[in-house]
């Protein structure tokens, strides 16, 4: 006999379903007393999409499926993080200052570029003024930093580099960034739906 869904739960499903993230729409629904600010807030630190092609929940980092993440009725086992960060669940961030001698904005190239290594990833809100905050893992950001430090773009004369300068920061310090940028973004858009 299949388990009884809360009302929480198959709200979320169904949004998913429609194209929303799970885990935010079950968040949503537990109303605000869900803090989703600590790294356990019930989901273990996972970050579930609706998969259609099996009609599962799948974390976006780990790659792991909710019903093997979760313990029978028990706690969500912790999200290992992104794969390419090879279990390391510790985090540190990237600041990356864009060259301000650029035309335009080349925020979605480094978006795009950090990503696709395998081994950093933008956060919701990571981008304002000029600066991308990229997460990464202790054990791999070093790689991270080879591999987009020399990006350039063609220009009139040759090549310019897409960045001024790449700041490290710590866990606390990223999360800061973060929480700056979310008010930034509030105060000028107001909350995000």
């Amino acid at each position: 006999m299949p388990k009884k869904q809360s009302t929480a739960a198959q709200r979320a499903r169904e949004a998913a379903r429609q194209g929303a993230k799970y885990t935010q729409a079950l968040r949503t629904a537990e109303g605000p007393t869900a803090d989703v600010t600590r790294p356990d807030d019930g989901f273990g630190g996972h970050e579930f999409e609706y998969e259609s092609s099996t009609d599962l929940f799948r974390c976006s980092e780990c790659r792991v499926y909710e019903v093997v993440a979760r313990d029978t009725d028990g706690p969500m086992k912790p999200c290992t993080g992104l794969v390419g960060y090879g279990g390391d669940t510790e985090r540190v961030y990237l600041l990356l200052a864009e060259n301000p001698a650029l035309p335009y904005s080349y925020s979605a190239t480094l978006a795009t570029r950090a990503c696709s290594t395998g081994i950093g990833r933008t956060p919701r809100f990571s981008w304002r003024d000029g600066k991308l905050l990229v997460e990464s893992a202790p054990s791999v950001v070093d790689e991270l930093i080879r591999r987009i430090e020399h990006l350039t773009t063609p220009a009139d004369h040759g090549h310019m580099p897409l960045l001024a300068s790449i700041d490290r920061l710590t866990a606390g310090a990223g999360r800061a960034v973060l929480a700056e940028n979310y008010a930034a973004y509030v105060a000028e858009y107001g909350e995000p739906r």
